[in-house]
Formats: C-alpha cells, sequence, structure tokens
C-alpha cells in the first residue's frame, strides 16, 4: 500500500512539472482538507454527484466511504496517468472517465440524471480561458437549480475575481495542508 501511495504522490509531482496550470500542486490534499470540502454536507440527501478533477482521489475517497450505495457518481479527469488508480479504488460504486470538465452537463443528460446534488471539484481556477467559460457557465445554471457546488484554491484573493459571477461563501481555511487551501461553497 505504502508503495502505491509513493507512486501516486509521485505521479501528482510530475503532473505538476509538465503542466502547472493544469495542477496548480506539488502535492495532492490532505485529509483534513477533505473533510473540510464536505463540512455541512448530509450525505444521505445525495443521489447524483459529480467530481471534476479528482486527481489521486482524496475527495473521492472520502465519497466513496460516506455517500449511500444507491448514489451515482461520475468522476472526470483528464490526466489519463490517474485513471487507472482511480477506477482501482472507486470503479466498484463511481464511474471514471477521461474527460474535459467543461463537458460535465452533455455527460449527465447522456446518462439520464434528472438533476446533479453535489458538484465537487479540484480544478485551478487558471484553466484555458474556452475551457474555464464553459465549465462555469455550467456550474452557473447549476447552481441556479440549487446544486451545490464544493470547491478550493490555494490562493483565495486571486481566485476571487474569477468567481464574481457566483455567490459564494468561505467554508474554511485548511492550514494542515501542502499547500494551506480554503473550501468555498455555494448553495
Amino acid at each position: 500500500m505504502a508503495r502505491n501511495l509513493n507512486h501516486s504522490y509521485l505521479n501528482f509531482f510530475r503532473g505538476f512539472l509538465r503542466n502547472p496550470k493544469q495542477n496548480a500542486s506539488v502535492w495532492p490534499s490532505s485529509r483534513r482538507a477533505s473533510r473540510a470540502m464536505f463540512d455541512g454536507i448530509e450525505w444521505d440527501e445525495l443521489e447524483y454527484v459529480v467530481e471534476l478533477g479528482p486527481g489521486t482521489g482524496r475527495f473521492t475517497e472520502q465519497m466513496h466511504a460516506f455517500l449511500p450505495l444507491g448514489c451515482k457518481v461520475l468522476v472526470i479527469e483528464l490526466n489519463p496517468t490517474f485513471i487507472p488508480k482511480l477506477r482501482e479504488r472507486f470503479g466498484d460504486r463511481f464511474e471514471i472517465i477521461e474527460g474535459s470538465a467543461d463537458e460535465f452537463e452533455a455527460l449527465i443528460n447522456e446518462r439520464g440524471w434528472p438533476r446533479i446534488d453535489l458538484i465537487v471539484s479540484g480544478l485551478p481556477f487558471t484553466l484555458p480561458e474556452p475551457v474555464k467559460t464553459n465549465l462555469f457557465n455550467a456550474i452557473l445554471r447549476q447552481t441556479k437549480k440549487n446544486t451545490r457546488y464544493r470547491w478550493f484554491t490555494y490562493f483565495p484573493r486571486l481566485m476571487e475575481p474569477h468567481y464574481q459571477d457566483f455567490d459564494f461563501e468561505k467554508v474554511r481555511t485548511v492550514y494542515w495542508n501542502i499547500p494551506p487551501l480554503s473550501v468555498y461553497r455555494v448553495n
């Protein structure tokens, strides 16, 4: 297990070196960050969940442990090096696909979901502009339908202007993370 864990961290670090705008950190999120991400979430109320940019799966792990067995979960990861481990760890209950986060609405429509209860994002706000515009517009449409949206950032002051169209609030800052991060929510 320790060897697999070290391999995941090494893949994460390599991803940062290859594309720091896509992978904004050199290290995966901590367990404390994962707990903060889901602070106040009523797990039993969730039936349809989307995770964008799970990386090594820290938030996915928390969802796997606490979501009801019948909950439908779509996990979308762009980096193909993370997909096999995510499928190995969570593919028994979650659908894990390689793809771009800005396509999540089309993917949900293909699956016939009536709604999305929660969107969890590990994506940076430094995405390429066309992707970010499409993604944020889709998230805005969903949050207007009462979808809950959770995300984090390492740079709150730099992030806030990118989210000016969202009615967001900070959940918590997690100092026991490398680097420290802040978790935000809509709805």
